[in-house]
């Protein structure tokens, strides 16, 4: 007599949904570097899609300022040079999680300061010697020469090759990189989420980069904008308002959001639609009029005659 199949036990069927099994593939510090890396590579690709309306747009000084210029043509060379820096260093990532390596954090090195030279013995009598000649002090690291002198920013000759950007990003430390790609898409820690900005800090910091560096070289260019600014107004910086508070509402304003967050378009640089022409109005008809009579016209009628006086008999 055949036996009917039996079910497996209620204990058999899974506890938990089946989980992706590419988001448990990477492994674990390479998985975050590389989630921070695609942040900052959706944020430089969107500013890039949207740059022509917000540099038209009020609040376009809260993105230019960490550039430490108010020219569109650099700002936007930088950004697409950040987009190619962001691209080459997610195909490193990428390589290397192919072939199932992490990325090891190197130890903190700590700098000690040397010991003071002891000053040379007084020589013998010798006849004075010329004193070297002066070098010019060599530019501060915060000014990028990159485009100094150039005519058309924008030309493409003057960018740097993805694949001369990837052959750099194989030879430097990744927190060097992220750093480059932080200054070059004028990324500021007041348009951040907290928690991406500690832990691209964080991640500058272990894997071989200098976050302090990085941050001294945008405040200078701060000053460096509101310095032009003052010689040459060329943004309205009036608008919108400083908010003091948590809410951080003039960067939501002029940003559409934080970087961090899915990018947003902000209402300032949608184009304005006419609005729909406004619908005829109902006709009403005409409440009819009650007949009436017309009134019959007065005709002028002859006085009556007197009557005739009788006559005797």
């Amino acid at each position: 007599m055949p036996h009917a199949p039996t079910t497996p036990p209620c204990q058999a069927a899974p506890t938990d949904p089946q989980q992706d099994p590419n988001a448990t593939a990477l492994p674990p510090n390479l998985a975050k570097i590389l989630h921070l890396v695609q942040i900052l590579l959706t944020y430089g690709r969107h500013i890039a899609d949207t740059f022509a309306r917000r540099s038209t747009a009020p609040g376009f000084h809260i993105i230019a300022k960490a550039f430490g210029t108010s020219r569109p043509a650099i700002i936007l060379a930088h950004i697409r040079r950040g987009i190619l820096r962001a691209a080459a260093l997610e195909r490193l990532l990428l390589d290397r999680a192919a072939s199932g390596r992490d990325l090891t954090m190197p130890p903190l090195r700590v700098r000690i300061k040397p010991a003071a030279p002891q000053p040379p013995a007084a020589p013998a009598a010798n006849p004075p010697e010329a004193p070297p000649a002066r070098k010019p002090p060599p530019r501060p690291s915060w000014r990028d020469d990159w485009l100094d002198g150039v005519q058309d920013p924008l030309d493409p000759r003057h960018l740097p090759t993805f694949e001369d950007l990837l052959a750099q990003a194989r030879r430097r430390p990744i927190g060097r990189t992220l750093g480059d790609i932080y200054t070059d898409l004028g990324i500021a820690p007041v348009l951040c989420l907290a928690p991406f900005w500690n832990d691209l800090f964080v991640s500058m910091m272990h894997y071989g980069g200098s976050p302090a560096i990085y941050d001294i070289r945008r405040w200078r260019r701060e000053q460096e904008f509101e310095q032009e600014q003052e010689r040459l107004p060329t943004l309205d910086r009036s608008w919108p308002k400083p908010e003091i508070g948590p809410g951080r509402g003039d960067i939501l304003q002029a940003l559409g959001f934080f970087i961090g967050q899915p990018p947003v378009e902000p209402a300032i640089i949608q184009p304005q639609q006419d609005p729909p022409p406004a619908p005829p109005a109902p006709s009403v008809p005409r409440p009819q009029a009650a007949w009436v009579k017309p009134p019959v016209p007065r005709t002028k009628t002859s006085p009556p005659a007197p009557h005739a006086a009788a006559r005797p008999p």
